[in-house]
């Protein structure tokens, strides 16, 4: 495949047409030190799924040529999903084909298409995640990852709300498991019959969105994590050693050879032995430090499949390309999910970090300095030994247009089940007059018919005796409003403005996330006139 070397790359001063907006940060002291150093040559990468693309070929190349307009180098398309559901006409895993495309074969339709617009396409997996109900999880149920009580991710529920958790992680670590004998096939069947330009991991990584400390316990990690650790010898393992205390401080002897696995493991249940690797010693005395072992084995398992992904791909073909979406801190990441990607030079030729606005706090002024600061920080870990490209997702830049939405969602809601009149209705009707009036705002400058259907609606809902149908309607509205609204409503400047301070901490290249949201906030002109600029 012939591949592109990447467009000219502007330094964040001329950035995305927004020289104005840049300047006024450079004045405000946000530029950095890192505004000074030489241009470099980057790229802009994008990440799309299915439904983006489309199922026919027009549809597919009226895509082609948006995204060709707007400069995208690489297209990163989803192929395994959340679900485990794959996008490709597979030859292994039938059973796994998403109910759409049982007829269509996404890759075959994308790649030759691709090609004439000298765009490369990364096949995305969603590595180690599959649906409740896919179809290698139903045959192969103890190759999920299990907490301590011996549950799946299924037990576990997100937020205040509770809200079920839909998804079951699977082990990586389980040999023969999941990873060797069905991710991995799966990675190798896309290199042989496929012309991608490479392999995207995503959810490379456990599951610290909902326990980071809960998993994996099946019986496969309960046998292997104290081995990984190597906590006693298998040769005479009915002898064991105690700490010999030469040093003064008792845990100084860590290295005397003493026996930390207790005795009659294998007698112990799933608990006892959870809470010992989570909250045992190993000197006498000495603090809780066993977890550790769990976190490096966990950072080892990641690390394992990592570098076998890059050497299968790279025997099939090694111009493929090996990437992963990151969490931002790769430090943190280790702690948390087993992610340690700062150490995986070796096997990746190029990381997009997720550098999000959701992943930090604060003001977007503030993500703007902390994205600055943060991809600079990623440049550092990996020592630039590798080309990395900042990922920016669009929607979440737009907190302060979506909070008012949302905001008199939820105060309509209170207002229902407030009932017909007293306090609560009283504080309720004040909340959603409220959040109308500050969401108005924003929405009125833009689209006076938009403002006028909600104005009605907020209206209707206030009346005395509105039923649960009425405030529905207003729900609905205010849910549509949200996904699809008026031209304008996202301020194509916070895009400009966050590619140009992540540029500012000097990266090879932006990665987007997604084409789907580029679509519904209105963003691909800002986009089109970004790169139109960094190809001047």
């Amino acid at each position: 495949m012939t591949r592109t070397t990447g467009k000219a790359w502007r330094t964040g001063a001329c950035l995305a047409g927004s020289l104005l907006l840049v300047a006024a940060a450079m004045a405000q002291g946000r530029a950095g030190p890192a505004a000074q150093e030489p241009a470099r040559a980057g790229k802009l990468v994008l990440w799309a799924h299915p439904p983006d693309v489309g199922r026919t070929p027009e549809e597919v190349e009226a895509f082609l040529a948006r995204a060709a307009r707007s400069g995208v180098d690489d297209i990163l398309v989803l192929v395994k999903g959340m679900s485990g559901e794959i996008y490709w006409q597979s030859d292994r895993f039938q059973d796994s084909t998403a109910a759409a495309w049982k007829d269509a074969d996404l890759l075959e339709l994308l790649v030759p298409r691709a090609r004439k617009h000298k765009i490369g396409i990364h096949a995305w997996l969603v590595d180690f995640v599959e649906g409740q109900r896919s179809a290698v999880y139903q045959k192969n149920l103890h190759w999920a990852q299990l907490n301590p009580a011996g549950e799946t991710t299924l037990s576990e529920t997100l937020g205040v709300e509770r809200r079920p958790y839909p998804y079951v992680w699977m082990c990586p670590a389980q040999r023969p498991g999941y990873t060797d004998q069905w991710l991995l096939p799966m990675i190798e069947e896309i290199a042989r019959k496929y012309d991608v330009a490479g392999i995207h991991h995503d959810y490379v990584r456990y599951p610290g969105d909902v326990a980071p400390d809960a998993y994996c316990f099946c019986d496969y990690c309960l046998a292997n994590i104290p081995r990984h650790a190597m906590l006693q010898y298998e040769a005479r393992a009915s002898q064991r050693s105690r700490v010999r205390p030469v040093q003064e401080r008792l845990e100084a002897n860590w290295w005397s050879d003493p026996t930390v696995q207790p005795p009659e493991w294998d007698q112990r249940d799933r608990r006892e032995k959870a809470d010992f690797l989570l909250n045992g010693r190993t000197t006498p005395l000495g603090p809780p430090d066993m977890r550790y072992f769990f976190y490096d084995y966990r950072v080892h398992q990641i690390d394992r499949f990592v570098r076998e992904s890059w050497d299968l791909v790279k025997k099939i073909n090694p111009r493929l390309e090996i990437s992963s979406a990151v969490f931002r801190n790769p430090v943190q990441s280790a702690r948390y999910i087993g992610q340690q990607w700062h150490g995986w030079n070796p096997w990746t030729d190029f990381y997009t970090p997720m550098s999000y606005r959701s992943h930090f706090a604060g003001d977007f002024e503030t993500y703007l300095e902390r994205l600055e600061e943060t991809t600079a920080r990623q440049m550092e870990w990996i020592g630039r030994g590798r080309p990395l490209y900042a990922g920016i997702a669009t929607t979440y830049l737009y907190r302060e247009e979506q909070e008012p939405i949302d905001n008199l969602r939820a105060a309509a809601d209170r207002l229902h089940a407030a009932g017909a009149d007293g306090e609560e209705r009283a504080k309720a009707a004040a909340a959603v007059r409220e959040g109308h009036r500050v969401l108005d705002g924003t929405l009125r400058p833009v689209s006076a018919d938009r403002s006028k259907e909600i104005a009605h609606l907020v209206e209707a809902a206030l009346a005395p005796g509105a039923d649960r149908a009425t405030v529905e309607s207003l729900d609905k509205a205010l849910a549509e409003l949200r996904l699809r609204p008026p031209a304008g409503f996202y301020p194509p400047e916070k895009l400009t403005r966050a590619i140009a301070a992540a540029q500012r901490g000097n990266p090879d290249g932006i990665a987007i996330f997604s084409a789907g949201s580029l679509t519904r906030e209105d963003l691909w002109p800002a986009l089109e006139a970004a790169s139109r600029e960094w190809r001047r």
